[in-house]
């Protein structure tokens, strides 16, 4: 009976090596004169760029056979995490910029060694494709929020938020509900913007460091009295029906002049036939420079299980090639991070001229508190609360935190 049961457990780890050495065989393994490169991406216009760049590759790349398999951009980090170590991961797989922590810390990524090559994008792509001080991701795309204005209200979009102001005096009409500028008030993806007006940086200079939330700091006060500031001076509705919905909405009918948002919006309002321009955020008093927003850049990593890492990269940097991002941006509309890339296309060049006063969201797990936390924040100061007791409070969630 002994003999049975040690044999069966001999033949369950047998099994999944036999089948994981098959699989390595048929993609090109050590085994196989080929070498098969599997891509994961996401469907629709990210699946058709990955095809154009496979058969482009491969022309110069006799040896090479790009396949490509769909698994969305936000699923790839979970499921490289089990298929990685099974030897039926992707070689290359794309991915958001906030999952790079959670990636490098795993060992599921190989490392950038190319010291030149991320120099070539924007500070942003440079800041999101880098961990602990090390490059791992290659970056496809970039996006942020910006100012999208109507061009049938307003003729000339506003540069400073005391010219938003200036607006708002002619154009808001409470009884019609018409306001000059709308955006989701107690967001704290969009609200970052005040909280880093006057210099709080989240997390510190490199967004890594728990203990630098800044979250109650004095310039972090300054921004959010200014913020609260606004809802007398053109915005004068409870920060519970700001939302997204609304504000959209808002705009399309032609009732809010402007709208805070991003990308996403910009085939909707096309397809609604709106004559609208976007440009970047206005500067803050006593600025120059636009609001800081986020960012967050969609990036291409080369797999730590990859048995091809050399093609694997290759592959990985022709698709962040100059010709390549121009070509992926045709295809798929999303903003290019190169730095010797400007597009034609005046709506796409309004996020992209905001891109350059963006920050990545920061990767550390206290991400997560400071989305919560300050979300109550930013609803409490606009509706009139204390401003430093509000951020004294979402701080001390921030030092709980873990």
């Amino acid at each position: 009976m002994k003999k049975i049961v040690c044999a069966a457990a001999a033949l369950a780890l047998i099994i999944p090596t036999v089948f994981a050495a098959r699989d390595r065989k048929a993609r090109g393994g050590k085994n196989s004169g080929n070498v098969v490169i599997k891509v994961w991406e996401s469907d629709d216009s990210a699946k058709t760029y990955i095809e154009w760049a496979a058969k482009e590759f491969m022309k110069t790349h006799k040896k090479v056979k790009i396949e490509y398999e769909h698994v969305e951009s936000t699923d790839a980090r979970a499921k490289i995490e089990l298929d990685g170590p099974a030897g039926v991961g992707a070689d290359v797989f794309v991915a958001p910029h906030d999952h790079i922590g959670a990636l490098v810390n795993g060992g599921h990524v190989a490392e950038n060694t190319d010291g030149g090559y991320i120099s070539q994008f924007i500070n942003a792509a440079q800041v999101a494709s880098q961990y602990k001080g090390k490059t791992y991701g290659y970056p496809l795309g970039i996006e942020t929020y910006a100012l999208f204005y109507n061009k049938d209200l307003i003729k000339t979009p506003p540069k400073t938020w005391e010219e938003v102001a200036e607006i708002a005096k002619n154009y808001n009409d409470e009884t019609q509900r018409k306001y000059a500028l709308v955006w989701p008030v107690a967001d704290s993806y969009f609200d970052y913007m005040f909280m880093s007006a006057y210099g709080a940086q989240l997390f510190g200079p490199n967004g890594n460091d728990r203990k630098q939330h800044n979250i109650n700091s004095e310039a972090a006060v300054k921004g959010l009295q200014y913020f609260q500031s606004l809802r007398k001076k053109l915005l004068n509705v409870p920060s519970a029906d700001m939302t997204a919905d609304f504000c959209n909405s808002s705009f399309t009918q032609g009732k809010a002049a402007m709208l805070i948002t991003g990308p996403w919006m910009i085939e909707t309002l096309s397809r609604l036939g709106m004559n609208f321009g976007i440009t970047t955020l206005p500067a803050f008093p006593g600025q120059s420079k636009p609001a800081t927003s986020f960012s967050g850049v969609r990036l291409a990593f080369v797999s730590s299980y990859s048995e091809h890492p050399a093609e694997a990269t290759e592959f990985a940097r022709f698709l962040t090639s100059k010709s390549s991002l121009e070509q992926r941006f045709k295809i798929t509309k999303q903003i290019p991070p190169r730095r010797d890339i400007t597009t034609n296309d005046p709506l796409s060049n309004g996020i992209l001229e905001q891109t350059y006063h963006a920050i990545p969201m920061p990767t550390i797990p206290q991400m997560n508190t400071y989305w919560s936390a300050m979300g109550s924040a930013y609803s409490g100061i606009w509706d009139g609360d204390d401003v430093k007791t509000d951020l004294n409070t979402a701080a001390a969630a921030m030092d709980a935190a873990k």
